[in-house]
């Protein structure tokens, strides 16, 4: 049997944060949608039924709210490369990240402005 790698998502988590290159963007949150997607072997976690064998996505949640806000990046490729970067980096059962912002409010008339970036180690 040939076992893919599993992938576990967080769609459209809201939070604000400070993001953007312009003045006002720089004194005042706006509102930003992250969705991550990570691809991880599920093969001792389905066996098992143990989360310690795969990756808690409700922490993974706070982890990355409370790393972005932090971090108070400039540009959005500047946060998903760094975003996705900081999940290989702490979270070891990760082989593949995806990260994708938007910011919704960035153009008028427009859905948002977004940004992604896929990595493997």
């Amino acid at each position: 049997m040939v076992i893919e790698l599993g992938k576990i998502q967080l769609k459209d988590l809201e939070f604000n944060s400070i993001i953007g290159t312009l003045p006002f963007e720089r004194e005042n949150e706006q509102p930003i949608v992250l969705n991550v997607s990570l691809w991880l072997d599920f093969t001792q976690a389905a066996r098992n039924e143990d989360l310690a064998h795969s990756i808690d996505y409700a922490q993974l949640a706070d982890d990355l709210q409370r790393f972005i806000r932090l971090s108070q990046f400039q540009l959005e490729e500047t946060l998903v490369v760094e975003t996705a970067k900081h999940i290989l980096d702490n979270y070891p059962k990760a082989q593949i990240v995806e990260v994708r912002v938007s910011k919704p409010l960035a153009i008028e008339n427009c859905k948002g402005a977004e940004s992604s970036i896929r990595i493997r180690r």
